[in-house]
């Protein structure tokens, strides 16, 4: 099962726009929080000084939250690689078990492939359109279910040939079919810990603070670059959510090898 954040509650789209407005909010507050707390506008050597803490302050407040984005996304560009290669691999293992199978001269061997052809269909379907978590645990049950045909079809399949090579060549194709099989679902499911996207939501607000309150210390507010900043902040942190949902995100893994692969061996 896919484990649901409450950010995933939303489209990237949509937390996107909400988190620019919530840091344009706490740029607000930050801002009206440093006029409350000093009177004056900037003057003297003192103030300047204090100024001019605060401004490092606030780089190197940015420097860890470049960071912070840099790691999460290295976390989730991890996961869609993963996946991505998962695919490939999944759609290698189908097609050596069909092979091998059809080495087999007898029924068992044809419904093998048959049962492997029909496995790489649901494969596809499996991950392509799926926007439910329970379509997802349906068409997981029924993966497992044709994972039990497909070996239950080779077991007949390899009893006449013994504990010859080919035999057991074929037994290993088939279950490194089944073992690609749960890895891709644990790719599919491995997703950026909650808490490490939801401290990157949280810091960069706090990030968006302690800019108002050192702009205010200028006596500006610089809206049209804060709000650059601010939008370049959301797409990088929506884009991460985006390719954190391997099902219903705008960057889904393409499930091309397996449809090359149904189109070769006749599914």
């Amino acid at each position: 099962m896919i484990p649901v954040a409450w950010y995933d509650r939303l489209p990237p789209l949509v937390m996107a726009l909400a988190l620019v407005a919530g840091f344009a909010a706490l740029a607000e507050l930050g801002f009206v929080a440093w006029r409350r707390l000093n009177r004056d506008p900037v003057h003297g050597g003192a103030a300047d000084a204090e100024t001019g803490d605060e401004t490092q302050l606030l780089s190197a407040a940015l420097l860890l939250l470049a960071l912070l984005l840099g790691f999460t996304f290295s976390i989730a560009l991890a996961r869609y690689e993963d996946r991505r290669n998962q695919v490939v691999q999944e759609a290698n293992d189908i097609g050596t078990a069909w092979l091998r199978a059809g080495l087999v001269a007898t029924p068992a061997g044809k419904a093998l492939q048959a049962d492997l052809a029909a496995y790489a269909r649901g494969r596809i379907r499996r991950v392509d359109g799926v926007e439910h978590p329970d379509v997802y645990v349906a068409a997981r049950a029924r993966a497992g279910a044709l994972r039990q045909r497909v070996w239950q079809d080779a077991r007949l399949a390899a009893a006449p040939l013994g504990t010859s090579a080919q035999g057991a060549a074929l037994i290993a194709a088939v279950n490194a079919v089944l073992d690609r099989g749960t890895a891709r679902d644990a790719a599919i499911e491995a997703r950026v810990p909650e808490r490490v996207l939801t401290l990157l939501i949280v810091y960069s607000g706090v990030a968006a603070l302690l800019l108002g309150y050192v702009m205010a210390a200028f006596d500006r507010r610089h809206r049209v670059a804060s709000t650059l900043l601010f939008v370049l902040l959301a797409t990088t942190i929506g884009l991460i959510l985006d390719v954190d949902r391997p099902l219903v995100g705008g960057v889904r893994v393409s499930q091309q090898p397996l449809i090359d692969l149904v189109a070769d061996i006749g599914g």
